[in-house]
């Protein structure tokens, strides 16, 4: 018979509340902006003597990796960690930001196949199981280390109960629903004064956003602080079926309450409240090609457009998950479980 082990799984791009000042350093960028996430489909890797999986990684930093490692730590299973063979520039993982002139800008999703083996005695159980990346023969200097078991795990989505889409946005309908905030910025900064660094910082005013679900639809609750003056105030819902899969975008544009797609929004419903603070939208799962499936990725973002005196227009995007390189690549999105 079949032994079962259950770890959690890493899905997280961004971890919330972690926004490093990034100066000249390619080891404080990779904090904030190296995307890894693990091909574990339902939040739960299970062992029996031996299992693989994939790290995937993105460098959706302003600058190249030169060199990186993945070593994996447990006392219960013996590691074995390969590059994938695709992986052209290994150990390099160049940057996916297209902007810099002294970067080839040309990265993309790589992974390291990893296998474990039980090791001899060890029983069923959970288990710490963690990832460090590293420079290759430098294990003291690490760009990222995350514990499979306190890494963000696949969030569930409630079953939607009695959510009527009119724009109140009651408590009693949405108490329950999937929260998503800590938003950030992606911004320009001069560090020194004659080196251009990109750096994530906690946006000022901070959209919560609510996710549920019924069989045929996903229910999406925005909440916009600030804004008040703004000529133009749009949420972007970025979803896929799979980490692989290319993103549907749907926007909802706060001062006119309606929903665009590329494909159109056919069947979207959406209310504002009165003070146009509040959107309550009713989007069907077949347009978002999620019927009948049991899980998908998401991001969103919210870009507010003002006008100086002049009547030039600013454009300020808040970022839920990665920055503006890597918006159409599931690797950074969060990862949600449909109720069963």
């Amino acid at each position: 018979m079949l032994r079962k082990l259950a770890v959690a799984l890493v899905c997280l791009a961004v971890p919330a509340g972690a926004f490093a000042h990034l100066c000249n350093d390619v080891f404080a960028q990779a904090s904030d902006n190296l995307a890894v996430k693990v091909d574990v489909r339902d939040g739960q890797l299970r062992i029996g003597e031996a299992a693989s999986f994939k790290v995937y990684l993105l460098n959706t930093m302003d600058r190249d990796i030169d060199g990186i490692a993945l070593a994996v730590a447990s006392e219960q299973f013996t590691a074995e960690v390969k590059p994938s063979p695709e992986w052209k520039t290994y150990p390099a993982l160049n940057t996916c930001a297209k902007w810099r002139k002294s970067v080839k800008g040309d990265g993309k999703k790589e992974y390291f196949e990893v296998t474990l083996k039980r090791n001899a005695g060890v029983p069923d159980g959970k288990y710490q199981i963690g990832l460090t990346l590293f420079e290759p023969g430098k294990k003291d200097r690490v760009f990222r280390t995350v514990s499979l078991d306190d890494a963000a795990a696949v969030c569930e989505l409630p079953k939607a109960a009695g959510i009527k889409i009119d724009g109140e946005a009651p408590e009693a309908e949405w108490g329950q629903s999937a929260l998503c905030t800590d938003f950030t910025v992606y911004v320009k900064v001069q560090k020194p004064a004659k080196f251009a660094a990109f750096e994530s910082q906690k946006a000022e005013a901070q959209p919560r956003f609510r996710l549920a679900a019924d069989a045929e639809n996903l229910y999406f609750l925005l909440q916009f602080p600030g804004g008040a003056a703004a000529a133009g105030d749009e949420v972007a819902l970025y979803s896929a079926a799979t980490p692989d899969a290319k993103p549907v975008v749907l926007t909802f544009d706060r001062l006119t309450a309606k929903a665009a797609g590329e494909k159109g929004a056919e069947g979207v419903e959406v209310k504002a409240s009165a003070d146009q603070s509040v959107l309550e939208c009713r989007i069907p799962l077949e347009l978002l090609g999620l019927k009948g499936a049991k899980g998908f990725c998401a991001n969103f973002t919210r870009t507010v457009t003002t006008k100086d005196a002049e009547g030039k227009e600013q454009k300020s995007v808040n970022y839920w998950r990665g920055n503006a390189p890597a918006l159409l690549d599931p690797i950074v999105y969060g990862q949600f479980r449909f109720a069963q």
